[in-house]
């Protein structure tokens, strides 16, 4: 049966219409992803990173914020998209499209400067969460 036969038979499954990595994804939102694993429901923040790059006073990372707020002086946790792996950092500035701010929230695009970590450490596709004061210990 093509591609065709199923648009039109109105088949109640779509998953033949998905890529492997729609598949793939959705198959960890449904199984895996569970936003404020180990964080606090009102601590909960988390940053997808799109770009990253060296500055004189730290490292940068640009990219989204998906979920909850990022404040000047937040401790973060990096989870490594390929290998796992957490590290830990501060927030040491936020900007966004040139201008300095306190905080950003979800939806926003913007750069974080990061004190404890290096470009090395940091990759594309990257997670950063806000560490929780009562879980710091715990992660």
């Amino acid at each position: 049966m093509g591609l065709l036969d199923k648009l039109i038979n109105g088949r109640k499954n779509d998953d033949d219409l998905l890529t492997d990595d729609e598949k793939e994804l959705r198959e960890y939102e449904e199984n895996e992803y569970s936003p404020e694993s180990r964080l606090d429901t009102g601590s909960y923040a988390e940053f997808i990173v799109e770009d990253d790059f060296a500055i004189q006073n730290g490292t940068v990372v640009v990219g989204t914020v998906t979920g909850g707020t990022f404040h000047v002086g937040d401790k973060v946790l990096i989870v490594a998209s390929i290998t796992g792996t957490e590290l830990r950092a501060e927030i040491a500035g936020i900007e966004q499209f040139r201008k300095t701010l306190t905080s950003v929230s979800e939806g926003a695009h913007a750069g974080l400067m990061l004190n404890g970590v290096t470009t090395r450490q940091i990759k594309r596709n990257d997670i950063i969460k806000k560490i929780s004061e009562n879980t710091e210990g715990e992660i």
